[in-house]
């Protein structure tokens, strides 16, 4: 069972690094956010994390405990593709998927000689559509009532998946 100290996270220049075992999602309370807003993160891969992902997420709630939901935007550098789901649940059935892997032109992806690449990801929140951004470019727009019961309004953060050695400059929430 995945346990905290699998997870190491420290503050470097403008962002935070993370260096993953596990999966998983992170957040500071203060994130929140409703109606019409955005919320984004820069990351910047250091070496190839092969077919492992990393995004932003937004309508989280009761994310400590087996009713967690939230509607999530990932990228997979290693083929420059991109997802969109929601979580409904904590068990893998519970995962509603929207947009499933897609590659897409506007992802940049893991340099072939030493792994690096450097993606912005954006989820902009509008009064009936949600558009998904990779560096600056509309990827994604979809109406709220494509988005299989995903909430826009609640807690905004980060879900980093395993394996991972990745700086991230959050954004957070601007409307």
């Amino acid at each position: 069972k995945p346990t905290p100290d699998m997870v190491k996270v420290v503050t470097m220049g403008s962002g935070l690094h993370f260096t993953t075992g596990p999966a998983a999602i992170f957040y500071n309370p203060k994130d929140v956010a409703s109606g019409v807003y955005a919320v984004s993160a820069t990351f910047g891969a250091r070496k190839s994390m092969q077919h492992e992902a990393y995004g932003i997420f937004i309508g989280g709630e009761n994310l400590q405990d087996s009713t967690q939901s939230y509607l999530y935007f990932e990228i997979r550098p290693m083929d420059g593709s991109i997802l969109i789901q929601h979580r409904n649940g904590d068990v893998a059935s519970k995962i509603d998927k929207i947009v499933p892997w897609t590659p897409d032109p506007n992802v940049v992806k893991d340099d072939p000689t030493d792994g690096h690449s450097s993606n912005t990801l954006l989820i902009h929140v509008a009064p009936d559509t949600v558009h998904f951004m990779v560096n600056g470019k509309l990827v994604k727009a979809l109406a709220k009532s494509e988005l299989m019961g995903a909430k826009t309004d609640g807690q905004t953060g980060l879900r980093i998946n395993h394996n991972t050695d990745i700086h991230v400059d959050w954004k957070g929430v601007s409307k």
